[in-house]
């Protein structure tokens, strides 16, 4: 179980977030705090006026920019997912010792595009990723085609939030990743 949780309510990435062709379950909640146990959906995407209080195994904590992480998430694993234009952040984790996977434009960033044109893109993973269920994601370039502009951090923070997902993951196997609304 994941648990994806952002500052503020972010109607792009949980849109994003639902292209999964239906090979996840996906719950939207509004909450301060949560406690997640037992059979719980794939993928949670809390949501509240500041970062949710989250007890649960796993944390994905998705910070666009000039956000405070949280002061500790209650999780066993958590890994933030970064905009690697944001120094702050990134420091913040840094000292921390947070792992994070980093999205952007640059060579050195986990996430990137390759390509980004009007109605298609292309996600590049740039090395391999540990998956909470101890499963490797090797790197890779995803074609993205879709009829609206998403957001490039939006799209990058989805697709690392699916990769954390492991053998869940709905972009493994596919040549072309529809983002349908």
């Amino acid at each position: 179980m994941v648990v994806v949780a952002a500052k503020d309510p972010d109607k792009q990435l949980f849109r994003l977030l639902q292209c999964h062709g239906g090979r996840i379950s996906l719950l939207n909640v509004r909450t301060l705090s949560a406690k997640l146990e037992g059979e719980t959906p794939d993928l949670v995407f809390a949501t509240g006026p500041r970062f949710p209080r989250l007890l649960c195994e796993n944390a994905i904590l998705i910070l666009r920019s000039g956000r405070e992480l949280p002061a500790g998430p209650a999780s066993r694993h958590a890994v933030a997912i970064l905009n690697s234009a944001d120094p702050r952040t990134l420091k913040q984790a840094a000292n921390r010792h947070l792992p994070a996977l980093t999205c952007g434009r640059l060579t050195s960033d986990t996430f990137t595009l390759s390509s980004l044109t009007p109605d298609s893109a292309v996600i590049s993973l740039q090395r391999s990723v540990h998956a909470f269920d101890g499963s490797t994601v090797e790197p890779f370039e995803l074609p993205v085609a879709f009829s609206f502009s998403p957001d490039p951090f939006c799209l990058l923070a989805c697709a690392a939030s699916f990769c954390l997902l492991g053998r869940k993951n709905p972009l493994a196997g596919l040549s072309c990743w529809p983002l349908i609304p």
